[in-house]
């Protein structure tokens, strides 16, 4: 085996993987679902996994595109570089999040802007996925770089090749959201971008899953041996061969009923509407108003135990004050009062009526307005819309190519019509309780 210093599991002792074990992975729906009470922890693990099988898969495909592409044969990265390049982006790839994750980008960090990227537009507003890259080049890099190989029983296979390491910008360009144009990046990490920000991803194959097993709710059979057996890299980079596209939306087909189910559930949504009032002033309490961007160590704390510890108090009526100072500890009563709701699973808002959506560009505004007018305090219209498959066909299309059976080129945008490329479902709430 090579000489090494650095292996996985130094990466997962290190205090920030081991914080997403106090975040939670579905945030307020698991006061609706008994058993889903799994953390970010377990499904980065599985994201690794699963990038790691996906990597395995397409290496050959992959180091013969780029023989034929014109690469030199000796600049072609060896199998454990790329596996382990994409087995650490997957454990990395939430690294960011905050007390209740996507909860957390939506209230606190949308309010801030993103670090300046030449490689994107100005004026992006602060995501986990940001902070994610921040931590992988400034706090995990050393690790990163340190890594010699690939697990595996198989060390000419599985060991990098002389002279090889993971840069860690791969890491982090791998795991950006909204997806990168960067031409400095390795051919071969072009290609497998779409891993992580593509039609489907290492990331949602394994959500999906795992959060259906953990709520208990049947999703039909996921077939994503049949996915990865029928995908590979050509010149176009990752391309799915035409016997491999009922796999795909019957997958697609399961994450959106997981949306409609699970993560849009009525109930959770109405403890959504509860949390958006206390989650703000709650986490200015406990960290201050300034952004995690200028404050990475004192981020690493932040979790949802030191949260609920703080809201625990405040429900009980401790740490209150009329007009409580950022950092200082303490929330208004009201907030308090808030808190002991969404702690005991008495949210104060109740569904009255509800309309299924699905359209390709606006949402149906007529179906939405036959839900009535919102009345400030009393009455509010929630709309909550997931994207089913990439709206724009010049987007997915370049995201997959397709390879039809007689070899000749097609188009995913025209395999995936039958989906829509947005749905979701809209509600009228009326407040039934105070707080």
């Amino acid at each position: 085996m090579p000489e090494e210093d650095v292996a996985e599991e130094d990466l997962l002792d290190s205090a920030w993987l081991q914080r997403l074990r106090r975040i939670s992975q579905l945030q307020s729906a698991r006061w609706v679902f008994p058993t889903a009470e799994h953390s970010r922890f377990t499904h980065g693990l599985g994201v690794m996994h699963e990038a790691g099988l996906w990597g395995r898969a397409l290496y050959p495909s992959l180091r013969e595109a780029l023989l034929a592409s014109g690469e030199p044969a000796g600049s072609v990265p060896s199998e454990g570089l790329v596996v382990e390049t994409l087995r650490i982006a997957g454990l990395l790839h939430d690294v960011g999040h905050g007390p209740f994750a996507h909860f957390f980008d939506d209230h606190v960090l949308a309010a801030f802007e993103a670090p300046p990227d030449p490689r994107r537009a100005p004026g992006k507003r602060l995501s986990h996925e940001d902070l994610s890259q921040l931590i992988i080049e400034r706090e995990l890099g050393p690790l990163i770089a340190g890594l010699r190989r690939a697990p595996g029983a198989t060390p000419e296979r599985d060991r990098f090749g002389p002279g090889e390491a993971i840069d860690p910008r791969w890491v982090s360009y791998l795991v950006a959201k909204p997806a990168l144009v960067d031409p400095s990046m390795p051919r071969w990490l072009r290609w497998l971008q779409p891993l992580f920000s593509g039609v489907f991803t290492v990331d949602n194959l394994d959500y999906v899953r795992r959060d259906a097993y953990m709520t208990g709710v049947a999703i039909g059979p996921v077939d994503v041996e049949r996915l990865r057996r029928y995908t590979f890299v050509t010149d176009r980079g990752l391309t799915i061969y035409e016997p491999g596209l009922g796999a795909l939306e019957m997958f697609l087909t399961a994450r959106l009923f997981m949306y409609q189910q699970v993560y849009f559930h009525r109930t959770v949504r109405a403890i959504d509407l509860d949390l958006a009032e206390v989650f703000g002033p709650s986490i200015q309490a406990i960290f201050g108003d300034g952004s995690p961007v200028e404050r990475l160590p004192d981020y690493a704390d932040l979790d949802e135990y030191a949260l609920l510890h703080q809201a625990a108090r405040w429900a009980r009526g401790e740490a209150l004050a009329e007009r409580p100072r950022p950092g200082e500890g303490r929330v208004t009563p009201a907030v308090g009062r808030l808190w002991r709701a969404i702690l005991l699973r008495r949210p104060n808002w109740r569904a009255e009526a509800e309309v299924r959506l699905a359209f390709d560009e606006a949402p149906p505004a007529d179906e939405i307005a036959g839900l009535g007018l919102p009345e400030p305090g009393r009455v509010t219209i929630d709309v909550a819309v997931v994207d089913a498959r990439p709206a724009d066909s010049s987007t997915t299309d370049t995201l997959l190519a397709v390879e039809g059976r007689d070899g000749r080129p097609g188009l995913l945008s025209r395999a995936l019509a039958r989906l829509p490329a947005f749905a979701g479902v809209a509600r009228r709430y009326r407040r039934i309780g105070r707080g």
